[in-house]
Formats: C-alpha cells, sequence, structure tokens
C-alpha cells in the first residue's frame, strides 16, 4: 500500500510540475513610485500612467513580462543596487550624482521646474524666496533645485501629498514640482496657484544597476527612438496631455 501511495503521489507531482512550465518568457522587475501623475499612479487599484505605457510597450517589444514595483522614490535605487528590481522608470532625472550608482538611458521626457504657493499668498514670489520654507519631495531633483536658493530652507518629505498638505496648513512657504505634476495635483487641490516657472536642466531617464546591463540600455534606446519614429512616443504624450509640459 505504501509503494502504492508513493507511486501515486510521484505521479501527481509529475502532472503538476508539467503543468507549471516555464514559458521562457523573460521578466522585467520596474521599480516606481505610483504618486507622479500623470507619469504614474493608481487608478482603480491600478498602477497606470505615462511611464507604465511606456515601459510595457518596450518590455513588450523587447519579449519581457513587466512587473511593476510600487515603492517610495528615494528607495528605488537601493532596491536596485540590492537587486530586487532591475529597473527604474519613475521620472528620474539623470543627475550626475546618480549616475555614480546607476547607468541611465537616453532622456524620454525633458520638463519644467514649476514653484507653487498658497493662493493669495503674494508674499511668496521669486525675488522673496531667501528665508522662505520650501517643500520638496526626499531625492527628487526638485529636492537639488531648492537647495540653490540663497537662504532658504529646504523641508523635504517622503509624500508629496504630505507636502502640499503642508503647504496648505502655512507649515511651508512654497513647493517645487515638476510642471505635469503640479497641474495634476492642482486639479485636486486649487487652493495652490503657480508663481515661477523655470526649465528643468535635466531630463528623465530609466536607470539599470551601474555595469550589470549595457545591453539593455542599448534595446531600450533603439526602443525609444523607434517609438519617436513611429508615432508611438507622441501619442502617449497626448493620451497624458503633456504636450505643454515639455521644456
Amino acid at each position: 500500500m505504501k509503494k502504492v501511495f508513493l507511486v501515486l503521489t510521484l505521479v501527481i507531482f509529475g502532472l503538476v510540475s508539467c503543468g507549471k512550465k516555464d514559458s521562457g518568457q523573460k521578466k522585467l522587475r520596474v521599480g516606481l513610485n505610483a504618486v507622479f501623475a500623470p507619469f504614474e499612479y493608481v487608478e482603480n487599484g491600478q498602477v497606470t500612467g505615462f511611464d507604465v505605457d511606456m515601459i510595457n510597450e518596450i518590455g513588450k517589444n523587447l519579449g519581457y513580462e513587466v512587473e511593476i514595483i510600487d515603492q517610495s522614490f528615494d528607495g528605488l535605487i537601493p532596491a536596485l543596487k540590492a537587486g530586487k528590481i532591475d529597473i527604474i522608470v519613475s521620472g528620474m532625472s539623470s543627475t550626475e550624482e546618480r549616475k555614480k550608482s546607476v547607468d541611465f538611458t537616453d532622456d524620454y521626457f525633458v520638463s519644467k521646474e514649476t514653484y507653487l504657493r498658497k493662493k493669495g499668498n503674494t508674499a511668496v514670489t521669486p525675488a522673496t524666496l531667501s528665508g522662505k520654507k520650501i517643500g520638496v519631495q526626499l531625492g527628487t531633483i526638485q529636492e537639488m533645485e531648492a537647495k540653490t536658493i540663497n537662504g532658504a530652507t529646504v523641508v523635504p518629505n517622503e509624500s508629496t501629498v504630505n507636502t502640499i498638505l503642508d503647504l496648505k496648513a502655512g507649515k511651508i512657504d512654497a513647493i517645487i514640482l515638476e510642471k505635469a505634476v503640479a497641474e495634476e495635483y492642482m486639479k485636486k487641490n486649487p487652493e495652490m496657484e503657480i508663481f515661477d516657472e523655470k526649465p528643468a536642466k535635466i531630463g528623465m531617464a530609466m536607470a539599470v544597476n551601474k555595469g550589470k546591463n549595457p545591453e539593455l540600455i542599448k534595446q531600450i534606446n533603439a526602443e525609444l527612438k523607434k517609438m519617436r519614429e513611429n508615432g508611438k512616443y507622441d501619442e502617449l504624450i497626448k493620451k497624458y496631455d503633456l504636450e505643454k509640459s515639455q521644456k
């Protein structure tokens, strides 16, 4: 009886194993922070946005199954270095400091930096930022921008939403956000208004662990070029209303 049971067990196990054969499709684990509408955000329980559509299109063309992993922005590079994700696609600017840790693709979007204040607070102007408190999301290019303002106090926060709440509550005087992101937040927070705007000095790019996957960088750059040539890139720009946010 024990032998029969053992044989049946092996047969069942074999059938189950056969049913789980690997399709052979490669997986691409994509790290992002889904609070940057229209680039990445959550809608009806799903992460969507310009970046998500773009990497899904590229992944499909390169034969990858794309897995989206949503986490804090300042934790993306550590996650990449630890091997928890394969690539960052999260509106990340290709700064020289980041290039010490990661390899970037070609830029896929160059935007504008937008300065916001509480509506009607005319005491906050481009000329009066010295001595003011400026809110930014931790680890972003906007944090770097704020630190160049002489005399300003930079107030970083892991959450853009919390930064906006601080502005509305009068705890900070201004916020710096990427233009398209700022405009999305303003739709739900009409208490804010734009008082200054500057071209971004650095574009957004995708990042992989430094020196680990140059072939992937090459393939993605080729796909980005194809998307610009075949109209797919402009299609996504129009879908997410990003024309006016470009540099």
